[in-house]
């Protein structure tokens, strides 16, 4: 039984990883919304706040919840992030990336939400 998921995310490691598991994708789907969600948008307020140790924490920890959760490509933006924050690169050039990986992130989100909703019927 082929689950159909959205070819926006990557399949071909959802696959790899989790098989035809209706149920583990639901819950790797459902655990990024409810929890890595919320911290990358913690992000947002250590950033504002300038506080950079704070920013590379969250964004360390989070790392692994894109690839999880089939948004493999991420992965190497956020470390490019990771990166500039423990450069300490301008605070606006950490603002701005934060900015524009949101705009794409937030994108994917509804995805998600559709994607987790209807494997967790199967």
């Amino acid at each position: 039984m082929a689950l159909n998921i959205n070819p926006l995310l990557d399949i071909k490691y959802l696959n790899q990883v989790y098989g035809e598991d209706a149920m583990i994708i639901h819950l790797i789907f459902d655990a990024f919304l409810s929890d890595s969600l919320p911290r990358w948008e913690s992000l947002r307020l250590a950033i504002d706040n300038e506080d950079l140790v704070q920013s590379a924490s969250i964004l360390h920890g989070l790392k692994p919840s894109f690839t999880m959760a089939g948004i493999t490509w991420f992965r190497p933006k956020i470390e490019e992030f990771e990166k500039a924050v423990k450069d300490k690169s301008d605070i606006t050039v950490l603002k701005n990336l934060y900015s524009d990986l949101s705009d794409e992130l937030y994108k994917l989100t509804p995805i998600l939400e559709t994607e987790s909703e209807r494997l967790g019927k199967h």
